[in-house]
């Protein structure tokens, strides 16, 4: 399905994990979990636009993502939160002498989430974690730290727009079969942060949490889904019948 100029890829948490172990032997899949300060971001920031014309797989994360495709393109599709599908990931390829390797956020966040889903999935293999607190100038030793731990999945948790832009500079020079941009998992998995509550998840609320936990830190990013929310009301009106964006 095309929205805005993404091709979103269509399925279940099940469906997408299944489709992207089975293509690690053949393409390397640059993974985009779509939410709308993504989509925001590739709309009114140059250097993430460019970056993005990297991405070869994309499922929509974000609620408003869905909402905006039922608006645009009179279509429903299933949500894929980027988090889950990492977790699924990290499920499945515990049952595959394949590895994994987590870079980004803090060093105490990567070590506790690798060590959380290495309890979960006994069989994973953690093939190597690294923090995400490094300039540009380390970024080819912790590229070849990376492909030579042997993982064929990396997580990437350095956040909207970082973590894209930087997967995009390196991507011909990693040697990896699956990348994937998961924002603040680490965190999450690490006990350091908690997710909404389910009611919220199911409601499209947990961007609503996030402000209620850190308001101050939040605000800049809520004023961006308003952005968002207002180009794609903008668009409707103008094009009621278009059916597409």
């Amino acid at each position: 399905m095309k929205f805005l100029d993404f091709e979103i890829t269509e399925g279940t948490i099940e469906d997408h994990a299944k489709r992207l172990l089975n293509s690690v032997k053949n393409d390397k899949k640059f993974v985009l979990t779509l939410n709308t300060l993504i989509a925001d971001q590739y709309l009114h920031n140059p250097e993430y636009s460019k970056a993005l014309k990297k991405v070869n797989y994309i499922v929509p994360d974000g609620f408003g993502i869905v909402k905006a495709i039922k608006i645009l393109k009179k279509e429903k599709i299933d949500r894929v939160p980027g988090i889950e599908l990492m977790e699924y990931l990290c499920e499945e390829v515990a049952k595959t002498n394949r590895g994994v390797f987590f870079l980004g956020s803090s060093q105490e966040s990567v070590d506790r989430a690798s060590k959380e889903l290495k309890r979960k999935f006994p069989a994973l293999k953690i093939a190597g974690v690294h923090h995400g607190y490094f300039n540009e100038g380390e970024s080819d030793r912790i590229v070849n730290k990376i492909n030579n731990s042997g993982a064929s999945i990396l997580f990437v948790a350095m956040g909207v727009p970082k973590q894209e832009i930087w997967i995009s500079k390196h991507l011909d020079q990693l040697n990896i079969s699956i990348i994937m941009g998961v924002g603040g998992s680490f965190d999450v998995f690490a006990g350091l942060t908690k997710r909404a509550p389910l009611w919220m998840r199911e409601h499209g609320l947990e961007w609503l949490y996030r402000i209620m936990k850190n308001p101050f830190r939040r605000m800049k990013v809520f004023f961006r889904l308003i952005r968002f929310a207002i180009t794609v009301w903008k668009f409707e009106k103008k094009h009621p019948k278009n059916g597409g964006i």
